[in-house]
């Protein structure tokens, strides 16, 4: 059967979707989405004479370029479908550092390297192990089939959403500092919400550029509780100290996920 391409106006997971059932029963589940992607990124390449990809910089870990990349105000624009933009980047940086010779960075307390340690305790090595919780750990419909050169089976991504943090008792703490580190390395956009006044806003900004947070993601409500941010913003998880803003939070957002941070 011929490999479809993508409609003018057809939207990614649309024509992701079609397509893969189109060839599924001659490619396979891998193989089809790989084929289906490489469709659509050239389809890309043929509507844009340039296609902006920010570059890795040199002994960038995965997470930290993932959170950069998909944050940025070019890729952004580009790419408005999340799942289409966190795959560029995937690709991005894959192409620049050879994935599988940075395939052990995948490490105990993060989702996929749980799943790998139970995988090894059972016997099997670690490719065997990464192949098994590749599928499992992925939160978009399908796998992210990136290629298949260099054995660039499936690239695990949480494709979850903005998360936003407490600064003072919360993020300035030893244990915020840590938490904030640990979701920018899972792939996470952090976004700081403080009831600070832009009048006292430089040591946020100070931390903020510290751990690579640009200052379009730090937000005063100069008081205000925070809930009407959250919501602005498109929040999915936030971290905060104070059982007020938690309290807020779960009555007028039901749907955002409020996590008392205890320092």
């Amino acid at each position: 059967m011929p490999i479809p391409t993508p409609s003018k106006e057809e939207k990614y997971e649309n024509f992701l979707s079609r397509c893969i059932k189109a060839i599924y029963d001659e490619y396979g589940q891998e193989q089809a989405t790989a084929i289906c992607s490489s469709q659509w990124a050239n389809r890309n390449m043929k509507q844009q004479e340039e296609i902006f990809v920010l570059t890795p910089k040199k002994n960038e870990n995965r997470g930290s370029y993932l959170s950069r990349c998909s944050a940025h105000t070019k890729m952004r624009a580009q790419f408005p479908n999340m799942k289409e933009r966190m795959g560029t980047c995937l690709n991005a940086f894959n192409s620049y550092y050879k994935y599988w010779s940075k395939l052990e960075e995948f490490t105990e307390g993060t989702a996929i390297g749980d799943c790998i340690a139970k995988e090894k305790a059972k016997g099997f090595d670690y490719r065997e192990a990464y192949q098994h919780c590749a599928s499992k750990v992925v939160v978009t419909p399908g796998p992210i089939v990136l290629s298949n050169e260099d054995n660039l089976i499936v690239e695990p991504v949480a494709m979850s959403e903005d998360v936003s943090v407490d600064f003072d008792d919360t993020f300035n703490t030893e244990r915020g500092k840590e938490l904030v580190q640990k979701l920018i390395d899972s792939g996470m956009i952090i976004h700081i919400i403080t009831r600070r006044q832009q009048s006292a806003s430089k040591p946020v900004y100070d931390l903020a550029t510290e751990y690579g947070i640009p200052r379009d993601r730090v937000h005063f409500t100069n008081g205000k509780l925070k809930w009407e941010m959250i919501k602005e913003l498109g929040i999915k998880k936030h971290f905060d100290n104070n059982p007020d803003e938690i309290k807020a939070i779960k009555e007028n957002l039901p749907e955002v996920i409020a996590e008392k941070f205890f320092d």
